[in-house]
């Protein structure tokens, strides 16, 4: 047990209720039935917790990942950027604007180890009994932190600690003071360690060019191989695998079967081996694959994969993700992750083919996850309709769980009070319907504080395109007056790409009203609705 100054005994949670903000499900629109798998809660996640223990998901969910503040004392910012290209707007190569902090780091006194017992509380009673959380963290409360697990988990339910590279050294740190810190650490716990957790052993493959490849193994006609001792091996298993020329003789020795004596030895002397051939893939590419063990070394930051990345400051990368939910769920399970952040944890659960809960304090956390699904969303139904996986393999096995998601507000007391006013965001917005047809033609859009942004003024001499401030279009086609339940999304992929901002789609029946959301790069929402 952990003490600390202000440490609370566990209180009595209240209940909070959510309220609906939008769905989002690409070409058929469909109406939320409560909150359930797949959805996002936007809000304090104690709360969050609280509402998800009380409404059913009490030892429901199979895996909790966190990667929750680090008591860095630093503040977390994203860039502000306008978007597009030289040919498409004349903006040299996106201009940065400045940035714009998402969340601060900093804690008084023992108040984040508080924070983080009082959360890990209600996770502990959320998990499966063969469940497990996966907490992410770093040097600086690392060792805090397992024992607020052992304490809230139980000492005999941790399971082991990853140490992750998640870079390199480079730049200043390179001369860091008693080494760089390069590590981050993700302690696993088990609900219930004799129910037993989850299991499914992972392997890494390492990829290797026919240089690399001879100068670790040795080749014969097969291909490159490495060799293991026999061990325990039988006579009768060892004469079988001499047929299939999987056993080695060193020294540049023969094979000899003495079947008088059982024996299978070399000629030359030294000790037989089995051979191990690496397999090939395409033409000089060959594939190692090896055990996992608690240092993951093998996967990138994502420094290194900058194909991912979605403007949200401390965001993981897919391959962390996809080797935690792949070795701790399997298809359709439930994961929850209550620090949700970019999305990562959601997308990934979505590719894999398991349900997903996200929640998050961060208003833009919620709005960058929400275009990252949309956009997820749509890639899968297109790789469906096709018959051919998508991008990411999605369809290669693992089938999404549900093509839709939803998300909600946290209703607390005061909570209103927080929110800061926005200035008076416009748009010049037309939707008209012919033959069948309905075309959303956005013309404008207008947000007096970009426009005023002391990086906007150095880096152009005029107003740029409307287009390069809006980062994301959202459109349903059958607006009820009440809930926004999107169908399509204009959700580009990398700063270079802009908002097409004209979209054509076929009216149904229920085509009455067409709601447009537009959201530019401060998060500032513009809504509109127009009957047709």
């Amino acid at each position: 047990m952990l003490i600390w100054s202000g440490k609370g005994t566990p209180r009595t949670y209240s209940v909070p209720s959510l309220t609906f903000r939008e769905a989002f499900s690409p070409g058929v629109r469909v109406l939320p039935r409560g909150a359930q798998p797949n959805c996002l809660l936007h809000g304090d996640n104690l709360a969050g917790l609280a509402y998800l223990l009380a409404n059913g998901f009490r030892g429901q969910v199979k895996l909790i990942y966190i990667d929750p503040p680090f008591d860095s004392g630093a503040d977390y910012a994203r860039r502000l950027q306008l978007r597009g290209e030289n040919e498409q707007t004349g903006i040299p190569g996106g201009a940065l604007l400045g940035k714009q902090v998402q969340y601060s780091d900093t804690w008084s006194e023992d108040s984040y180890l508080q924070f983080m017992y009082e959360r890990l509380l209600l996770m502990r009673d959320l998990l499966a009994a063969d469940g497990t959380l996966w907490l992410h963290c770093d040097h600086r409360k690392s060792a805090h932190l397992q024992v607020v697990l052992e304490e809230v988990f139980g000492a005999d339910n941790y399971l082991n600690t990853i140490s992750w590279r998640s870079q390199v050294p480079r730049g200043a740190k390179v001369r860091a003071f008693y080494f760089p810190r390069s590590t981050h650490y993700i302690h696993i716990f088990a609900r219930d360690r004799a129910a037993p957790p989850t299991w499914n052993r992972p392997h890494k493959e390492i990829l290797l060019t026919r240089a690399e490849a001879a100068l670790r193994y040795m080749e014969d006609e097969r291909g490159f191989f490495r060799t293991s001792h026999p061990g325990t091996y039988s006579f009768e298993r060892l004469v079988e695998l001499h047929q299939q020329g999987r056993i080695y003789a060193p020294y540049g020795g023969e094979v000899i079967i003495d079947e008088a004596n059982r024996r299978v030895y070399a000629s030359n002397g030294g000790n037989i081996g089995i051979k191990y051939y690496l397999e090939r893939r395409g033409r000089n590419r060959f594939v190692v694959r090896r055990a996992v063990d608690n240092l993951w070394d093998d996967i990138p930051g994502l420094g290194t994969v900058p194909n991912e990345d979605e403007n949200y400051p401390t965001q993981k990368t897919e391959a962390l993700l996809r080797r935690v939910l792949e070795t701790g769920t399997n298809p359709g399970d439930l994961v929850l992750d209550c620090f949700v952040g970019s999305g990562t944890t959601v997308a990934v659960a979505q590719k894999l083919g398991r349900s997903w809960i996200g929640c998050d304090i961060n208003p833009v956390a919620i709005q960058t996850t929400s275009r990252r699904m949309q956009r997820l969303l749509q890639e899968q139904a297109g790789a469906a309709s096709s018959g051919e996986p998508g991008e990411d393999g999605a369809l290669a096995g693992q089938r999404p769980t549900s093509p839709a998601f939803a998300v909600y507000a946290i209703d607390e007391p005061g909570a209103e009070s927080n929110v800061q006013a926005r200035p008076a965001v416009s748009a010049e917005v037309h939707v008209s319907r012919k033959n069948g047809t309905i075309r959303v033609d956005i013309r404008d859009f207008h947000n007096p504080e970009v426009l005023q942004h002391p990086g906007m003024r150095q880096a152009l001499a005029a107003p740029p395109e409307w287009q390069s401030t809006v980062i994301s279009v959202a459109i349903d086609p059958a607006y009820d007056g009440r809930r926004f339940c999107a169908t399509l999304a204009d959700v580009p992929k990398g700063k270079g790409a802009l908002v097409k901002g004209v979209y054509e789609f076929a009216a149904s029946n229920q085509s009455r009203m067409v709601a447009v959301k537009i959201i530019d790069m401060l998060g500032h929402e513009f809504f509109s609705v127009q009957e047709i």
